[in-house]
């Protein structure tokens, strides 16, 4: 494992551009809408946290899962693959990698339950899952390690003094933003600050008397740090756009559209 990010296999090899994740989801987007795409994202991720959540998960390996997903969807459609089982796979994958293996008979077995209402089913056995384990590695040009930014978050809230109700408001920011597309867009610590940035903006955020936070203006404080403003923003502007489409989104209409994409001839 890398020492820091910038050396990392994250930064030399998944960190993408936008006009690389339009490429990935062409094939998609001829046979539904960029909100209805986006819905099905959101109903994919929403899976793997109520795996996550009946195996007692913690929450870097669901955000370790989550990257997994996406970095497999930058390079493959969702009609020509099976997302349940590579979901599942991811889950799994993830147990290992951040070292909360939970055994691959567990996890099947967890899968069959719950998707029985949600998928209508999960028709794999643990060998069909642990060959496909090879497939996604392949996938992931086998680089495993994911940086995420919780820990950063934790740092900078520390040091501007943040009180507990600000920094869980900006954790639940950083679980939303695996929703989109900005762990494969951007550098952790700058999700972090993004997190930070909204939950200024939208007036939760709470600080300790006398701290840095607390004596600062904020605004001159994001104004006076070395990175780039406009990405912050730029973060920011995909997460409350998801958020927009989650006023509209129902899950109870999900399985139906993804079985209508499924249908629809090339």
């Amino acid at each position: 494992m890398a020492a820091n990010y910038w050396l990392s296999s994250q930064k030399q090899h998944w960190q993408l551009d936008r006009w690389r994740l339009a490429q990935s989801r062409e094939e998609d987007l001829r046979h539904v809408s960029e909100s209805d795409y986006v819905k099905l994202k959101i109903w994919f991720c929403n899976l793997i946290q109520k795996l996550a959540k009946r195996l007692h998960l913690r929450q870097q390996v669901v955000a370790t899962a989550f990257v997994y997903f996406k970095r497999f969807y930058s390079n493959n459609s969702l009609r020509k693959t099976d997302p349940i089982l590579v979901l599942v796979t991811c889950v799994y994958l993830a147990t290992k990698i951040e070292e909360c293996p939970v055994h691959i008979k567990v996890v099947t077995q967890e899968a069959k339950h719950i998707f029985q209402v949600d998928y209508g089913g999960f028709p794999y056995d643990s060998s069909k899952v642990a060959e496909f384990e090879f497939y996604l590695l392949e996938e992931l040009n086998f680089y495993l390690i994911v940086w995420h930014p919780y820990r950063p978050l934790l740092q900078i809230c520390e040091e501007l003094g943040m009180r507990e109700s600000g920094v869980q408001y900006a954790w639940f920011i950083v679980n939303d933003s695996y929703r989109t597309d900005v762990s494969l867009l951007y550098a952790p610590h700058m999700i972090a600050l993004a997190a930070i940035y909204m939950t200024v903006v939208l007036n939760h955020a709470d600080f300790a008397p006398g701290s840095i936070g607390d004596r600062t203006d904020m605004r001159q404080w994001f104004a006076d740090l070395n990175v780039d403003m406009e990405s912050i923003v730029e973060i920011a502007q995909d997460i409350l756009s998801i958020y927009e489409v989650w006023k509209d989104w129902k899950e109870e209409r999900m399985l139906h559209l993804w079985r209508e994409l499924r249908a629809r001839p090339s």
